[in-house]
């Protein structure tokens, strides 16, 4: 399937609210969930724990103070995944500030260093912590949204589980298939792929009945999935930025947070550069800037500027330049 297929296909399981998929030969449809749906799913969730609290599975809270007791997870490495996250934070603020394209890739690279780092910590402190509570509850609640989400008929009517007894008595290859079918389509519905959808070019007609919630789907906004609230809150994310921004660099206006990171950049930090290196200006002397920062802070860039003055020049010249004529243009003077 080629690229624009896949996201056409986005979009439409998007406003459809499902996805057809096949799981043993048989053809059944996955809902896409909605924050209502989501209050069923917690309160199964909240039943399971007080179930694994009574059966005497301790709670995370209570594995952390065993490990802390035992120096095993202390407060210290507690301590540096809140350092991390407000590393991450101050970056994010700091890039609203920087208008040059190489600052805030410089910026993004050390907000992904930052959460690999947070990422290493969760992870070991998870395999510490082990089983407990809330990671029971988790998965079992888990289960349930594959029951919720499992139809037989493409109207979402007739439930394929409709008592978690069906679902408990399947065998354990036949809950992986489900349970890969179910991981599988969500994975599609990650967040920058529906940002890189409402990019695409058969996307854009859309744009402009972005701000009637109810016209764009058929119903009022509590009701919509949470894939159709992503895709309506970045489609007006993304109007807004193009609708403010008219020199936006034309290799950017397909990537998601290259375009988020262009927006973000406060209009203050915008005026400072434009009257500072203005196109009337001298905006070669911005230091260490590259071609892209040009394009991406809307100056003209010294190369645009060279080429021009040398064919203006050799246009004066006749058509051509020697090395006398270069060396004047490059402010050397012979003596």
């Amino acid at each position: 399937m080629d690229l624009s297929s896949e996201y056409r296909r986005i979009f439409r399981d998007v406003v459809r609210g499902r996805t057809d998929v096949v799981v043993q030969n048989v053809k059944y449809y996955i809902k896409h969930l909605s924050s209502l749906d989501q209050v069923d799913i917690d309160d199964i969730r909240n039943q399971y724990y007080e179930e694994a609290i009574s059966r005497g599975v301790p709670s995370r809270e209570e594995r952390i103070k065993d490990l802390e007791e035992q120096s095993i997870w202390t407060k210290k490495d507690e301590l540096e995944i809140s350092r991390q996250n407000l590393f991450i934070e101050q970056l994010q603020k700091n890039k609203t500030q920087l208008v040059l394209k190489s600052q805030i890739d410089k910026q993004n690279e050390s907000i992904k260093e930052a959460r690999k780092k947070i990422n290493e910590l969760e992870e070991r402190k998870k395999e510490l912590i082990g089983i407990n509570a809330e990671s029971y509850a988790d998965k079992r609640s888990n289960d349930y949204y594959i029951i919720k989400s499992f139809y037989t008929d493409s109207e979402l009517k007739e439930r394929l589980f409709p008592k978690e007894e069906e679902f408990n008595e399947l065998y354990i290859d036949e809950v992986s298939d489900f349970v890969k079918a179910y991981n599988d389509t969500f994975l599609i519905f990650n967040e920058n792929k529906i940002q890189e959808t409402i990019l695409q070019d058969f996307y854009y007609i859309y744009f402009p009945f972005s701000d009637d919630t109810v016209g764009f789907f058929g119903r009022p906004v509590v009701e919509l999935t949470y894939n159709q609230l992503k895709l309506i809150v970045y489609t007006k994310i993304f109007k807004n930025i193009f609708e403010n921004n008219k020199h936006i660099p034309e290799k950017i206006k397909k990537d998601p947070q290259a375009l988020l990171d262009y927006g973000s950049i406060s209009d203050d930090a915008k005026k400072k550069i434009k009257d500072k290196f203005g196109e009337s200006k001298d905006a070669s002397t911005l230091f260490n800037a590259t071609e892209e920062d040009f394009e991406y802070a809307g100056l003209q860039k010294p190369s645009d500027t060279a080429g021009i003055s040398l064919q203006e020049a050799a246009k004066r010249k006749g058509g051509s330049l020697n090395m006398e004529d270069l060396m004047e243009l490059s402010g050397i003077r012979k003596k």
